[in-house]
């Protein structure tokens, strides 16, 4: 074997090396995983909770309504519009999520990623939205006369 073809192998056996004893002072330094690093793994959890939608992210699409200061305004239905997110290379939260309070009997429907989900809700309940980074829709339609009101808060 000439020194040419052992440098692969060298390389490959330092890595080994290095991997296991990152492994074997990781786990005998942390003494379990809990207490190991808890500032790293809330960054990661708040990381893979996503990002916060908000009325910003809402266009008006159909029917007839309003999204400001948190506030959705809608007239008998309407449709928002999320579109994509994430930038030129998907840097970014993978998910915006949010929670939508409404103050009276509404029916939401939501289509992400081709799939359409629709769930009714009266004052007081909760529905929980989550678009990935390809966007989607959010479908309100009042079911009591006149206009509803909802509002839209910080996932929980």
């Amino acid at each position: 074997m000439n020194s040419g073809n052992r440098k692969p192998i060298i390389v490959v056996a330092i890595c080994a090396v290095i991997a296991a004893l990152v492994l074997v002072l990781g786990v005998s330094c942390s003494g379990s995983n809990n207490a190991g690093a808890p500032g790293w793994q809330s960054g990661f959890a708040k990381a893979a909770g996503g990002g916060k939608l908000t009325t910003a992210d809402l266009a008006p699409a159909g029917g007839s309504c309003s999204a400001s200061g948190g506030q959705l305004a809608v007239a008998g239905s309407c449709t928002f519009e999320v579109g994509k997110f994430g930038g030129l290379f998907d840097f970014g939260p993978p998910t915006k999520r949010a929670r939508l309070l409404p103050q009276q009997a509404v029916t939401v429907t939501l289509s992400v990623e081709g799939t359409r989900t629709e769930q009714s809700a009266s004052a007081g309940d909760t529905v929980d939205l989550t678009f990935g980074t390809s966007g989607g829709s959010l479908g309100i339609r009042c079911l009591v006369p006149g206009n509803c009101v909802l509002q839209l808060a910080e996932a929980g």
